[in-house]
């Protein structure tokens, strides 16, 4: 038996990490949701520091909050906002005109059902565009972020392709 004074030390330093699942697009992050909207707000230095990330910065925005509609397309109209967006993007080429087009065509009151929003919303997360080690790699992980993004709503194509179509350039 050790002498007093000279008890075995215990380390309790050591926590394992605890992991939550972020109730918007699954990532699993010590802090969960509130993590990943962390994570999504980093993304502003990288953007205010260097044209070639900023130039993703809407289809970035569209992607994180489709992957989280509980708190960015709770209406017909933000949802339609963020999804005819990411349809623009990929379907359009990211044409400046459509994205205005989509603008006016949201001012007011539009006349929208808002559909239901799936429950798994792509693969790719925040998280995997954030580990990107230099702009080119940031910019092919937010295109395949998108992409999966997109195959997730899959069910919503034609509501967002039918109010492009209604409203053209």
């Amino acid at each position: 038996m050790p002498a007093k004074g000279n008890q075995p030390r215990v380390h309790t330093c050591w926590r394992p990490a605890v992991t939550a699942k972020c109730d918007g697009c699954g990532l699993e992050i010590e802090g969960g949701y509130d993590a990943c909207q962390r994570l999504f707000q980093s993304r502003v230095s990288l953007e205010t520091s260097d044209y070639r990330y900023a130039r993703l910065h809407r289809l970035v925005v569209d992607c994180y909050c489709l992957q989280h509609p509980q708190q960015y397309c709770m209406s017909a109209k933000s949802l339609m906002a963020h999804l005819a967006g990411l349809c623009i993007a990929i379907e359009k080429n990211g044409e400046q005109k459509a994205y205005r087009m989509l603008q006016e065509s949201l001012n007011g009151a539009p006349p929208l059902v808002k559909p239901p929003v799936p429950d798994a919303k792509g693969g790719y997360t925040i998280a995997d565009v954030l580990a990107a080690s230099n702009p080119s790699e940031y910019a092919r992980r937010v295109h395949a972020w998108a992409d999966h993004v997109w195959r997730a709503y899959q069910a919503t194509w034609n509501w967002a392709r039918d109010w492009l179509d209604r409203h053209p350039i």
